[in-house]
């Protein structure tokens, strides 16, 4: 699948972050990525997460961007 846009892969990551049922606060500790900057994530507000951030999250959740 090729993503073609920031807002189709941060959409992507909201869904697998919610998939994997992982709390907020325990995701936020394994990735360093705060609880307030997750909440961007799941309200779609992709241009306020950094690229590190999503990274962080990406391979937390076991997504290699190179796949995508």
């Amino acid at each position: 699948m090729a993503i073609e846009s920031a807002p189709q892969l941060v959409k992507i990551l909201a869904k697998e972050l919610q998939r994997s049922g992982t709390k907020p606060h325990k995701f936020a500790e394994i990735t360093g990525v705060g609880e307030d900057r997750l909440e961007l994530l799941q309200n779609g507000a992709w241009q306020d997460l950094t690229i590190r951030e999503i990274v962080a999250i990406s391979e937390n959740l076991d997504i290699d961007l190179n796949d995508l």
